[in-house]
């Protein structure tokens, strides 16, 4: 997706956050966004495999509170699935010995929620995945080199590019081969990134159902920060992870690349 349709449908959620959609009919969405409702349809369908409607009824509290519901009763019921990517860790002590001999290889590729910073390993393993945004603060690549300050990173001029289509494939991580991630955290970091891949796509969870789910049913805070630090997004899914309420708040990469994410993946699960 170019950046003037990521513009267009970021103004389209914003303007479903100022007036929430039961309050607010399409023309008054298209008004404030100025573009037809038809072209909005048609923007939409490509995008997300439905119209502008049918998009913002997956953003509706109602429907996030019955995703919290579905995935407490899974979670009750059975175990999980098996995640879609293989999580390798390193500890801080590891990291500062065996990053010294990686080469990182990254790239900046578009998506569906706009542009992304993908780094891979000379192993195969992705070991970052960040969007660009506009905000200050540390740029993706600046965070990159700040992750791996041992390790030789390099532009990888176009390789990567047929690995960011199969990552952000409409059927989801899932459809593909497992991909091997490659990550630095502490045992409570890792423990909730492992939770994560196990998520189902479409699904969402919230933070106290996250920590219960890892059996820490008090620290909703450490999970959240724990989630908040993932460093490679999208793949390991914090975008899943929502207030007990429903709403769906902050987010690394903004709340509405969060809500640009979740739409979508409720279309197409």
């Amino acid at each position: 997706m170019n950046r003037a349709d990521c513009r267009t449908i970021e103004m389209v959620i914003h303007a479903f956050d100022e007036r929430p959609w039961r309050h607010a009919g399409e023309r008054e969405i298209t008004a404030r966004v100025g573009v037809s409702k038809e072209h909005l349809d048609t923007q939409f369908e490509q995008w997300a495999g439905v119209g502008l409607s049918r998009f913002m009824q997956g953003l509706d509290l109602h429907h996030t509170r019955q995703k919290l519901e579905e995935i407490r009763d899974l979670l009750a019921g059975s175990p999980l699935p098996e995640p879609s990517c293989q999580l390798r860790s390193l500890s801080a002590e590891q990291g500062k010995g065996q990053a010294a001999g990686l080469t990182i290889k990254y790239g900046f590729y578009p998506s569906p929620f706009g542009d992304c910073l993908l780094a891979m390993t000379d192993t195969g393993e992705v070991c970052y995945l960040a969007f660009v945004d506009e905000e200050e603060g540390l740029s993706p690549r600046e965070e990159l080199r700040q992750s791996w300050p041992q390790a030789t990173i390099i532009g990888d001029d176009g390789e990567l590019g047929s690995l960011v289509v199969r990552i952000f494939s409409p059927q989801g991580p899932a459809s593909l081969e497992p991909l091997r991630l490659l990550v630095k955290g502490t045992i409570f970091q890792l423990k909730v990134w492992q939770a994560l891949l196990a998520l189902p796509f479409g699904a969402v969870i919230s933070y106290q159902g996250l920590a219960a789910y890892i059996g820490h049913p008090t620290a909703s805070r450490a999970v959240a920060s724990a989630v908040a630090a993932n460093p490679v997004s999208w793949l390991i899914p914090c975008h899943r992870v929502i207030r007990e309420s429903g709403e769906i708040h902050h987010y690394r990469w903004g709340s509405t690349r969060k809500k640009m994410m979740l739409g979508w993946e409720a279309c197409r699960s």
